[in-house]
């Protein structure tokens, strides 16, 4: 239980150096940008994956459906 204790202090006290650093808001916002570009590049590459529309041409003709 003391190690949890000193452990959790240890982390407490360094992860406050790095919040008054500001180093806490350079990581998040490297990881922000980070996942934009990935989200980016999967965006492109599911649309790069895809497959072309079918294009069905109207029927032009002047006859009417037959009834059933």
């Amino acid at each position: 239980m003391i190690r949890t204790l000193i452990f959790g202090a240890i982390a407490g006290y360094v992860g406050k150096k790095l919040y008054d650093d500001g180093k806490l808001t350079e990581f998040k916002d490297d990881l922000v940008a980070r996942y934009n570009d990935a989200r980016a590049k999967l965006e492109d590459q599911r649309i790069q994956d895809s497959p072309a529309p079918v294009v069905t041409p109207a029927t032009t003709s002047g006859a009417s459906p037959l009834a059933h």
